[in-house]
């Protein structure tokens, strides 16, 4: 099966970076699960996150991102049996950054493909590679229905509550839970 699976937030935590830059800048505490764009901007504005991605997508706080915890493993083990993509919402010039962290980790060659989103909908390049499910941490990638049976995920590890997602949409709160979720529809 192709799964595609997206990068900030779902592979490597720069939702952690995220976090970690509103405590210093901000003074706030937000928790890591909410640091996606669509949950962050209402808390923060959209001029300040921007400023802040600017920061935490660029190369240096990219390669000090750690790893979502449990993604390493999940992904070793779903690329034994499926074709793994990226799909991430990073223009070009920031997925070289990507890339680079990937490669850091030793988990590059997991992936057939990496793709950025930046200027398209994700769905659309789901489509387009033929994916079977997408795995992302922000659900205003997820509710784009235009790709018949994509199966979508909402990834937001270590979140307690049950988030509003678009119909269809399945949440869920660690990698283990994702691996299982997967090899159990195969």
């Amino acid at each position: 099966m192709i799964l595609a699976i997206d990068y900030d937030g779902t592979i490597a935590d720069s939702n952690a970076e995220k976090m970690e830059w509103i405590r210093k800048h901000l003074n706030r505490d937000i928790p890591v699960w909410l640091c996606n764009k669509t949950d962050c901007v209402p808390l923060i504005g959209e001029a300040v996150y921007t400023e802040m991605g600017d920061y935490v997508y660029e190369r240096e706080s990219t390669l000090r991102a750690p790893a979502v915890p449990g993604a390493l493993a999940a992904l070793t083990t779903l690329a034994a049996t499926n074709e793994l993509h990226v799909v991430t919402a990073r223009p070009l010039r920031r997925l070289a950054f990507a890339e680079e962290w990937l490669a850091k980790q030793d988990i590059m060659h997991l992936f057939r493909g990496i793709h950025s989103s930046h200027e398209r909908a994700k769905s659309t390049i789901c489509c387009r590679i033929g994916a079977r499910l997408l795995v992302d941490d922000d659900r205003r990638h997820l509710g784009n229905r235009d790709c018949p049976g994509l199966r979508r995920i909402l990834l937001q590890c270590a979140r307690t509550d049950a988030p509003e997602a678009p119909e269809g949409v399945r949440f869920l709160k660690d990698w283990p839970a994702v691996v299982a979720a997967i090899e159990g529809s195969a």
